[in-house]
């Protein structure tokens, strides 16, 4: 047998062998077995009361404070719910996830070391049973064979001490960062209970009252002004979607409000009175805000507005400030009739026999 022979043998047969282990590692990898069921069995979701999401370089704990849930890293100021909601409800409807790794010795190859560059996202869940710790490590890219027609990317975690498991999906909105929790949305007041606004600033002050019927009336309404009932329905809903892009700190609402604009609104069991500050150019023209509310005042609303100033969007702000000009629209004055002049009497028509008489005397005697 010649060298040439002997050669391609040798690289088939070493070919062979690393195709023969290189398919019994994928037979072990994370499709190898199955946990089953859901990811927490053990957990009532429902019971939970605390969450802690923490990495090595941020922390965000979520807790419940006199029934309301809020960000203690942002002062207690209240949170999301709705990302709550949408995290917790991922982590219950997350259910057969597949054993990736039975022990703990290669926790730093799936990002699940509990030190250094590779440490994971813990996520405490303090429920009615004690405190389950999940541990969310690397996503799993597909590898290149699999790009197209294989199992997709998914995501290792640990319950726990447990087994190494992996997701067949990530785990939407989770991040220990504390400025994506707390509630951006400051009020969501629908336009058709707003009864009442006024607002003030600029020399000027306006104010409008929803009618019976929904017609919008103008305090102080001239001969021939009508309120623009566009602009009004946009005036009233000017708490529809209200919301921030920063908390202030108090030395930063130090003298923003000094010559504030104001909104006041009125709705069947609350009123609303926002101060307005000028527009901050070095942050795209944005305003300060601050809110004070009275009467039936949800709770998470009243703890959030509490003694703080906000930097709302300037397009939303500005919904908040408009002149009077802007809601009236003056009626053109209807076009005088002018009088037709009088068409003349006609002559009076002759008595016939006057005319007789008088035809007798102007006639020439007889010759």
């Amino acid at each position: 047998m010649s060298k040439k022979t002997l050669w391609t043998l040798a690289i088939v047969l070493a070919a062979l062998s690393a195709a023969v282990w290189w398919n019994g590692r994928r037979a072990a990898a994370p499709a190898a077995a199955a946990a089953g069921g859901r990811l927490m069995p053990g957990v009532d979701l429902a019971t939970v009361r605390a969450v802690t999401l923490e990495t090595a370089g941020a922390t965000t704990r979520l807790a419940q404070v006199d029934g309301v849930w809020c960000v203690a890293e942002k002062d207690d100021f209240p949170a999301d719910v709705r990302r709550l909601r949408d995290l917790i409800q991922a982590l219950d409807e997350t259910e057969n996830a597949q054993v990736a790794d039975e022990s703990a010795d290669r926790l730093a190859e799936y990002g699940l070391a509990a030190d250094g560059t590779n440490a994971p996202l813990r996520l405490a869940l303090e429920h009615a049973a004690g405190t389950t710790t999940l541990s969310l490590g690397h996503a799993r890219a597909p590898r290149q064979t699999e790009a197209y027609w294989g199992p997709p990317a998914g995501r290792y975690v640990r319950v726990d001490a447990g087994p190494v498991l992996l997701l067949k999906d990530d785990v939407p909105g989770a991040d220990a960062d504390p400025a994506q929790w707390w509630d951006r949305a400051l009020l969501e007041i629908d336009a058709a209970d707003v009864r009442k606004v006024e607002v003030a600033g600029a020399g000027e002050t306006v104010a409008l009252e929803r009618g019976e019927g929904g017609a919008f009336a103008l305090a102080g309404a001239a001969e021939g002004e009508e309120t623009d009932a566009a602009a009004a329905e946009r005036l009233f809903g000017a708490l529809r979607n209200l919301r921030a892009d920063e908390i202030w700190s108090a030395e930063e609402a130090e003298g923003a409000f000094a010559e504030a604009a104001t909104y006041a609104a009125e709705t069947e069991g609350a009123t609303y009175r926002i101060e307005i500050g000028a527009a901050q150019a070095d942050r795209g023209n944005a305003r300060p805000v601050r809110i004070a509310a009275t009467g039936a005042v949800p709770a998470a609303t009243a703890k959030k507005l509490a003694g703080r100033a906000f930097l709302v969007p300037s397009y939303l702000a500005e919904a908040l400030v408009v002149k009077r000009d802007a809601l009236v629209r003056k009626t053109d004055p209807a076009p005088a009739v002018e009088e037709e002049a009088p068409l003349p009497e006609p002559p009076p028509v002759p008595d016939a026999a006057a005319v007789a008489e008088a035809d007798q005397e102007e006639a020439p005697p007889p010759q």
